[in-house]
Order: structure tokens, then sequence, then C-alpha cells
């Protein structure tokens, strides 16, 4: 069911087709991030009519909202600390369920996946919860977000004291209203199995610039163990074609050799090793030697934004090229540049949809604040194909409905950003395929 194509290749650049079960993906492109399973502003109705062509959700929210608990409820067993609940056929899919961390029982039933519940009819992807193991552990104590504060510059202290999370071999507990919840990486793959995304990642640690090498090897390490867990339990389908007899025991054993995807759904590996060459080129090694899908390029991408272009550097060669390359959590123009150049195929961030949340819109002329603008007549951009310029609706118009805090500001705002960045994407696989990627590049970075 899966499988890439490079349909056109110049030194790193190139553009690929990446087969799902809801529609052929061409790379490269952005996810855009629907968190719970939408895109905030953006009603349901309207997310399949947008020029969209992947989106991303957020596993452990999915989890801790008991949002994917409603997912499949016409067959679906779930254990938890007060004992047993079956959700039979018919019964309200809103039922809300007291603890997250309940034990998912695979079964083969049908399955009403996230493409339902977001009304959204192509490609899927699927996080494993390690951007929680940043964001509410070291990420919280170091004061670094994967979006504010991601590049805390040269001089820094390195720390790996005062983790809010609890991480060990078995997995990572979290602190969720007032208890404690565990997600493990069999846990992230049997949920990441009932939201029913096409791509999913394998659960991972993903560390902080300011954590010291040592921490940083031992979590590479610890992702490399988690990585034949989630191998292992990704699928009945998938584990008999993974599993075979050991030649001791009887018992069985884990074999890199077999394709780590089922029919429905791909799980791509996430190279670690912080901004460290020798544990990037062992992580990218390691992970080369599996048949994977695809891989994904996460964790701390260094201390400045130029060594980002390193960490690619140190990863994309010793991977597979015809398998598809994810860089997480990059969105900036400039960055989606400078990382197809180098090999990427997809990216995802929040940065198109977050900035228009917070009056902030990106133009082909940079990006424009819109309290910088609130007299001008002028539309956000002309023969924009998005309903902003559809609907005729200027900058000052915009940002009086952002004052009032009227529902259509945040609408137009992400619509407009979401047609930029698709057109921006669209844009680059053009360039590629006529050799004019370059002059391109140049064209927008002047702007960014």
């Amino acid at each position: 069911m899966f499988e890439f194509k490079i349909l056109k290749k110049n030194k790193n650049l190139r553009v690929g087709e990446f087969t799902t079960p809801h529609g052929n993906l061409l790379t490269p492109e952005l996810a855009f991030v629907a968190t719970e399973g939408e895109i905030k502003a953006i009603p349901k109705d309207i997310l399949p009519t947008l020029p969209i062509n992947l989106i991303i959700v957020n596993t452990f929210h999915l989890w801790v909202k008991n949002i994917v608990q409603t997912l499949d409820t016409r067959n679906w067993n779930l254990d938890n600390d007060a004992g047993s609940l079956k959700l039979e056929k018919n019964q309200a899919s809103n039922i809300k369920l007291q603890n997250p961390a309940s034990n998912f029982q695979h079964q083969a039933s049908k399955k009403f996946t996230i493409h339902n519940y977001s009304n959204f009819p192509r490609p899927i992807m699927s996080d494993s919860g390690g951007c929680q193991i940043f964001s509410m552990g070291f990420g919280k104590a170091h004061g670094v977000g994967k979006v504010a504060n991601m590049f805390p510059g040269k001089n820094i202290k390195y720390s790996d004291k005062n983790n809010p999370l609890e991480i060990d071999e078995e997995g990572v507990t979290f602190p969720f209203n007032s208890q404690k919840i565990i997600l493990t990486p069999e846990k992230s793959i049997q949920i990441q199995e009932k939201i029913g995304a096409d791509i999913m990642f394998a659960f991972d640690e993903c560390t902080s610039p300011l954590n010291s090498k040592k921490y940083t090897k031992e979590a590479m390490e610890r992702t490399h163990r988690w990585l034949k867990r989630c191998l292992l339990l990704q699928s009945a389908d998938a584990n008999l074609r993974r599993l075979g007899k050991s030649a001791e025991g009887g018992g069985t054993h884990w074999s890199p050799a077999n394709s780590a995807s089922s029919d429905k759904q791909a799980l791509f590996a996430i190279i670690q090793g912080g901004y460290y060459e020798d544990l990037r080129k062992i992580s990218a090694k390691f992970m080369a030697k599996l048949d994977l899908p695809g891989f994904g390029i996460g964790g701390s991408l260094g201390t400045t934004k130029d060594e980002v272009k390193s960490v690619l550097k140190w990863s994309i060669p010793y991977l597979p090229e015809e398998k598809p390359k994810h860089l997480l959590g990059i969105g900036q123009v400039r960055d989606i540049f400078e990382a197809v150049e180098r090999g990427v195929d997809l990216f995802d961030c929040v940065i198109p949809t977050r900035e228009a949340r917070h009056k902030v819109v990106y133009t082909k002329h940079g990006k424009v604040q819109l309290r910088k603008m609130k007299n001008s007549e002028e539309v956000l951009e002309k023969n924009c194909q998005c309903l902003a310029y559809k609907n005729n609706i200027t900058m000052k118009q915009l940002y009086q409905l952002f004052l009032i805090k009227d529902p259509r500001a945040f609408f137009y705002a992400t619509v407009h950003n979401i047609q930029f960045y698709c057109d921006l994407m669209k844009s680059i696989r053009q360039a590629i395929e006529v050799n004019k990627f370059t002059r391109l590049k140049e064209k927008y970075l002047q702007y960014y």
C-alpha cells in the first residue's frame, strides 16, 4: 500500500509521490497541525474544501482529552482502574472516560477513524507523544519550546536535572489531573492504531538543546530500544511479517528485515542525537538498517538555526535515498527552502495557523503584522485564492474583526496563511521539476 517514488531529482532536491490509503501525497509538502483532530478556527465542513494535502494530529492530546476513545465505539474494549468498560454499538460516542491511561485492546472491527472525525479525506499523520516528553519535560524546565525559544543561542548552560516527568525504560510518567499516567511505546502504537492515521511515528524521547551529550546519548539509545518495541506491536498483521520463531526455545524475536507498515498505516522512526555529529550518524545508521516506510528527523536541532543544516548533513546521507524524510516541527519559509535543498521531503509546523491567530499573515512580500496595517484598505494579497481575498477582506477590516474578537478574524487569517503555505509548497515542487528552485528560493528569501 505504501510506496515512495522519486519523480524528479537534481542533486539533493527531489519531487516525490508517497502512496497512502487516502490518496497520493506529492512532496515536498507541509503537514498542517490539527492537534485534536481539528485546525483551530476552521469549521470541519470547510476543511476538505481547502487546498490542504496533509495534516498531523497529536496522539497525547487525543488520548488525554478522551477523543481517541470515541473514535471506534462500535466494538472497543477499554480496561481502566475501575474495571472493564465495553462500549457497544449505538452507544453515545461522547462518553467521557475518567482515566485516559486505559489499556487499549486490539480488536478486528471496522473503524471510525480520525479521517471521519476530522472530516478530512486526505492523508493524515499522528505523532507518538514524544513531543510532549519535551514540552512537558526538559523543555518546560529549560524554558525552551518547539516554536518560542526553540534556539536558545550559544551562551547556554547544560542541565539534566529537574525534569517534571519520570522517564525510564518502561516509558514516561506524566502528571495529569492530579494523577500520574504512563505512556509506553506499546501504548503509543495502540493509541495511534485506534486513531487510524496513514502515517504514525514511533515513540521517541525528544531532548532539549540544553541537555548534556551524556543524557542525549542515553535518550537516543532508549529511543532505539523503544523503536524495537513499537515495531513488535504495530499490528497483528505486521507482526506476522516481522516476528519469527526463535532458534532457541521456540519464542519470538525481533527482525529488522521486514516492512514496518501494515496495509493501512506506515510507521516512521525518528532519528535522535541532538546537535552531536557522532550521535546523529549513529542514530541514522541504526534506522537505515530497518525496512521502514520513512524517517523523521527530530529532537533538538541545535542551539541556533544555522545548526539545523549540520543536523541534516549528519543524518540524511545515511538514510535510504528511496525513503521519505520528515523534519519535525520546522515550518518557517527560509527553513523550508534550506531543508528541501538538503533532501527533506515533509514538514509539520504550527506556525501558519498559530501566527494567523496572533494577527500575522504571510504574503509573497513577507510577513505582515496587521496592527501595522490597521488603516490599510489593501487586501491581504492580490489574486490570492483564499476566502479572505474572494470576500474582498482588507487588512483594516481584518484588524477590526480581531479587535472585537469576531470569529471571522481568526478564520480569514487562518485560511489565508494556509493558502500561502499550500501555494509555497506547490511552487517548490514545480520549481524543482523545471530546474528553477534556486531562482524561486532567491525570490522568496528577499522577504523571509
